[in-house]
């Protein structure tokens, strides 16, 4: 059976739009290789997300992808050598979407989270290191930053706190 011209011209704008709509979302989540959104905006030049840099990192096995958020916040991801990411970090106006970040990790950030909300703590910094992540986030509206990893996925070799100055 043939598909008419029109048909395939909304397929492929569907796909378009649904790229278009996850480009603002972070490029990779703590512990997977990063997602398709982050190649296909830095490809297609989507007004969302865009990669700025992809390098070798300076002190061992491992890449650091830039990524520049719609909002202006720009967030690094570090890869090993099989391109898991094991680290991210964040500086800019907005904080970026911490679920897309953490993946699998975000229960534990939010188990953390809540826990200081029940003892009476809002709007403090975040300093934790629990169930196999640790995450800083500092910063008020405006100038947001912060880092997490992931210790058991840090390559050997890599001194991690070098990696996130």
């Amino acid at each position: 059976m043939k598909r008419s011209n029109f048909s395939v011209a909304a397929q492929v704008l569907l796909v378009v739009l649904a790229l278009l709509a996850g480009a603002d979302e972070a490029a990779a989540a703590l512990g997977q290789a990063p997602s398709v959104a982050t190649a296909a905006s830095a490809t297609t030049g989507a007004t969302g997300a865009r990669m700025l840099t992809v390098t070798p990192g300076a002190a061992g096995p491992y890449t650091v992808q830039e990524t520049l958020l719609s909002s202006g916040t720009l967030v690094r991801e570090y890869t090993d050598a099989s391109g898991i990411v094991f680290a991210v970090s964040w500086q800019g106006p907005t904080l970026p979407d911490l679920a897309a970040l953490l993946g699998g990790y975000f229960p534990t950030f939010q188990a953390h989270t809540d826990q200081v909300r029940a003892a009476g703590i809002r709007r403090a910094p975040v300093n934790m290191a629990r169930d196999g992540l640790v995450l800083k986030s500092l910063g008020h509206a405006r100038n947001f930053y912060g880092n997490a990893y992931a210790p058991a996925l840090v390559p050997t070799g890599v001194d991690i706190n070098h990696v996130l100055q």
